[in-house]
């Protein structure tokens, strides 16, 4: 079950520590518009809440990684993330495009990002250059 997660909190202490042992960026965890939620204490991920939305680092704990937490994950955002009116959600990956592929996710130019994203501090720094771009319409 996808529950909303609030900083501070607990669950959202065990997100980054899960995003920190995956070694993916936390720097701006508070400095963008996301919303963030958890999943089973298994799984956490977020997105902006705009027209076009950036998905934030979806993680699974370690040991429960290759049993379809993840994709189950993706799709309980995307569902949040249709109902909260975004129309397509964009993310950066360096090492996960072939998973998100096969989850409907396509390949996009990082010219093609719209303003917001682009303007982002995953897309602006903290993510690396080489950081494949992905958009999912929804």
């Amino acid at each position: 079950m996808l529950r909303s997660i609030e900083p501070g909190a607990p669950d959202f202490e065990a997100f980054v520590a899960a995003l920190q042992a995956a070694k993916l960026p936390v720097e701006d965890l508070l400095f963008e518009p996301f919303r963030y939620f958890c999943m089973d204490e298994i799984a956490w991920g977020g997105f902006s809440v705009e027209r076009d939305g950036l998905m934030r680092s979806v993680v699974v704990k370690r040991e429960a990684r290759g049993r379809g937490f993840g994709a189950r994950m993706i799709g309980a955002l995307l569902e949040r993330a249709r109902q909260q009116g975004v129309e397509r959600l964009w993310l950066l990956t360096t090492d996960a495009a072939p998973f998100f592929e096969r989850l409907g996710w396509t390949l996009a130019e990082r010219s093609s990002a719209p303003a917001a994203i682009a303007a982002s501090r995953q897309f602006s720094g903290l993510c690396p250059a080489s950081a494949m771009l992905m958009v999912r319409a929804l």
